[in-house]
């Protein structure tokens, strides 16, 4: 488990965030398929239904998460906020294009529609970018331990190389969404909401992908362990 509540990047503020989207945006991945075998068709059974599942939930074009931002941003008068999400977006969208030509190189269709993705948005929509920005941090740490996991249920190095930089641009994530919750009262109830998230989340990924959180050498013990160590940094972070 990578401890991140002491990076430099913890003292970040939206001016920060900002310039650091900036840069990574210059960084992007290019995948490189020369040497790409095709896939057992066990490996494929096992890894592209929670692929799919990814891929739909990293492509979100924001546009209901912007309008909290903005409200957020104009009240605290923080303009840069405004302009760092819409970067972590266009990041988001990265990621999913990485895996969109992971799956059309293997010839799998995207997910039209996904039960998943559907439940997180519309948690997400239960109040404002507080209700947002915890949902989305709940979804990133669990991110953590997933492209973790994927990374190591195949040779192929595509595959490994895109999870690299997934787990890379995931970390600073967790800790850009939880400087915004530290905007906000961390009361004990707060923090209770926070435990249950994580808990019920980690519950349905588990049941949905155990097969390749097994192949990648998780069982639920030390999946569940790591997804709350997550949970208690982005917790200590918030609490500032």
């Amino acid at each position: 488990m990578v401890d991140f509540t002491r990076s430099e990047m913890n003292r970040f503020s939206y001016k920060e965030w900002k310039k650091y989207f900036s840069y990574n945006d210059r960084q992007r991945l290019e995948i490189d398929f020369s040497q790409e075998e095709e896939l057992s068709q066990v490996v494929k059974k096992r890894i592209f239904p929670s692929i799919r599942e990814f891929q739909k939930g990293e492509g979100s074009d924001g546009r209901y998460l912007m309008e909290t931002v903005e409200a957020f941003a104009d009240r605290h008068k923080v303009p840069e906020y405004k302009e760092a999400m819409k970067q972590f977006i266009r990041e988001e969208n990265w990621h999913s294009a990485y895996l969109k030509k992971f799956m059309d190189f293997h010839r799998v269709q995207v997910k039209e529609n996904s039960f998943l993705d559907r439940v997180f948005r519309k948690l997400r929509r239960l109040g404002g970018v507080r209700c947002e920005v915890m949902v989305l941090v709940t979804a990133e740490m669990v991110a953590l331990t997933y492209y973790d996991a994927l990374s190591k249920n195949t040779d192929s190095a595509a595959l490994k190389s895109i999870c690299a930089q997934m787990l890379h641009d995931e970390i600073p994530h967790v800790m850009f969404q939880s400087y915004t919750l530290s905007h906000f009262e961390n009361s004990l109830p707060d923090k209770l909401m926070r435990i249950i998230l994580m808990e019920v989340t980690a519950l349905f990924v588990w049941g949905a992908f155990r097969k390749v959180y097994k192949a990648g050498g998780y069982d639920f013990g030390i999946f569940l362990k790591e997804n709350m160590g997550y949970l208690r940094q982005s917790i200590e972070l918030s609490g500032r």
